[in-house]
């Protein structure tokens, strides 16, 4: 099968969006599919064509307004505003003479010269959801879902065969913000780790006494770090040799001035954002991980499910039907904990921390479970069949 892979994100930039397209589209090629990337370009050109490279793929790039947004969105980069990128799109489209055009993410305006050029080439246009639009401020968070429901909803979203839905709380903020419509044509189908499955399973992971507490990702609004820096707080004198690490580009500054207002500024550490490489050796490190999502739907995200690929520990407030029919368990293959509360968070930790053998359990169980579920050989594969039903349910 010819698939053409577009994505407003796509390495050097790390984000969870970008590692999906990257990977997915690895792994496509790997199984034999003709694979063609479409992405946008950076600031480095040669950074550009070195992921190309590396990666092994056919990458090409369209020019871009890169827009910063201070505090909110650190890689806003427009493309549709310029009329020959949607011609660039539907003449690569051609070339590469693809059978399925896979949109990934849809809250970017690339979305735009992607159904442009599916509908040129009269072939279908997939779309993966894996990120939802919320604001823990209400007034924000309605105006988000407006805007959600009249851009994607009805300029997006009616242009796409069929939704794939990265886990269950993608669908039900599909379902919540664009209606029942969305879930006749939206399937769950999941990811996996970013790199090497195998390679990272195998990765010793020592259960000694514990030092580290690791977050990792941007710290915004939906992932604030507030409430563990505050149970940390909590914690700090009956584990003195213990800090807090967190990994990401810091848009939200409240955890940060909570630790100095809390008197742990030097306990809890903000690294900034860091290579995957250093990503993965914090992890290698730490003693637990905590997975500090505070939005009304919550997910894994892919360092998440690489701290558990690596043995790490790891405590996460998603549901335990996060995966669909792979059901996760508490205390086997994470800790649990549904709460923002840093009383119920500190309390968590003082039970889970000094005990050795319940965290090497849960980092094996871990393990185990993101290498046999969450796999991305199978969710290519999964997601062929899907490709393969949407064309010959056309063909008809």
């Amino acid at each position: 099968m010819k698939i053409l892979v577009v994505s407003g994100m796509f390495p050097p930039i790390q984000t969870g969006t970008a590692f999906y397209a990257r990977n997915l589209a690895q792994v496509f090629q790997k199984q034999g599919h003709e694979v063609t990337v479409v992405g946008l370009r950076t600031a480095d050109p040669v950074a550009d064509k070195a992921v190309a490279d590396a990666a092994g793929l056919k990458v090409h790039r369209l020019p871009a307004w890169t827009l910063p947004l201070a505090g909110f969105f650190k890689y806003f980069q427009l493309s549709s505003w310029n009329p020959r990128n949607w011609l660039r799109l539907r003449r690569i489209a051609r070339e590469s003479d693809a059978h399925v055009v896979l949109l990934v993410n849809h809250y970017l305006d690339i979305a735009f010269p992607a159904i442009f050029a599916a509908r040129s080439i009269k072939v279908p246009l997939v779309c993966s959801v894996g990120t939802q639009l919320q604001s823990l401020n209400p007034r924000r968070n309605k105006i988000l879902n407006i805007l959600d429901w009249i851009i994607c909803g009805r300029l997006i979203f009616p242009f796409c065969a069929k939704l794939i839905a990265w886990d269950s709380q993608i669908l039900a903020y599909l379902e919540d913000v664009q209606g029942s419509r969305i879930r006749r044509k939206t399937v769950i189908l999941t990811y996996g780790a970013n790199g090497d499955i195998d390679a990272l399973a195998k990765r010793p992971h020592a259960y000694d006494t514990p030092k580290v507490i690791l977050g990792v990702g941007a710290v915004s609004e939906q992932r604030s770090f507030v409430p563990l820096v505050a149970a940390f707080s909590k914690i700090a004198d009956e584990f003195p040799d213990l800090t807090l690490r967190i990994v990401g580009h810091v848009y939200y500054d409240a955890a940060r001035r909570l630790a100095r207002e809390a008197g742990v500024e030097d306990r809890v550490i903000f690294l900034g954002e860091r290579p995957h490489a250093t990503v993965l050796q914090e992890m290698e490190q730490a003693d637990l991980f905590y997975s500090s999502l505070t939005g009304k739907y919550v997910g894994l995200g892919t360092a998440t499910i690489e701290a558990m690929l690596l043995g790490l520990p790891t405590m996460a407030n998603v549901p335990l039907d996060l995966l669909g029919q792979h059901k996760l368990v508490d205390k086997e293959h994470l800790f649990q904990l549904t709460t923002t509360d840093p009383e119920r968070i500190a309390s968590r930790l003082r039970a889970v921390l000094p005990n050795v053998v319940l965290r090497e359990r849960v980092g094996h169980g871990g393990r185990a479970f993101v290498a046999t579920h969450m796999d991305w050989d199978a969710v290519a594969r999964d997601m062929v069949i899907e490709f393969k039903d949407i064309i010959e349910a056309r063909s008809k």
